[in-house]
């Protein structure tokens, strides 16, 4: 199943419209355009620091050795406060990248270094 914009909906039920609501939809396309053209593509402070943050999880780890999200906490000082939900998001974003493996051990999630 393909993924649709906004923009692709408007236009399927743009072709199917009255003419009255045509008007509508082609104000509500303009205003999505204008939207879009005034948004930044640019990551977030936020983003970029979380994004430093998992490349010293990434350059801490061992290769071979696996990690519990306690066991990343505790080295990498820079999280020693994070709460496991953050450090599990980086660690996710880690996976996403391909740069660590994660595997369930009696329900308990452990990450390797690739």
């Amino acid at each position: 199943m393909e993924k649709l914009t906004k923009m692709d909906y408007f236009n399927r039920i743009l072709a199917y419209a009255h003419e009255e609501d045509k008007d509508f939809l082609r104000h509500e396309m303009e205003l999505l355009e204008k939207k879009n053209a005034s948004r930044s593509n640019k990551p977030t402070a936020k983003q970029v620091a979380n994004a430093s943050l998992a490349d010293d999880v990434y350059d801490a780890m061992q290769d071979g050795q696996s990690y519990t999200v306690a066991d990343v906490k505790a080295l990498v000082p820079e999280l020693a406060e994070a709460n496991p939900q953050k450090i599990s998001a980086i660690l996710t974003k880690l996976r996403k990248e391909i740069r660590v493996s994660r595997e369930l051990v009696k329900g308990k999630a452990y990450f390797t270094k690739i």
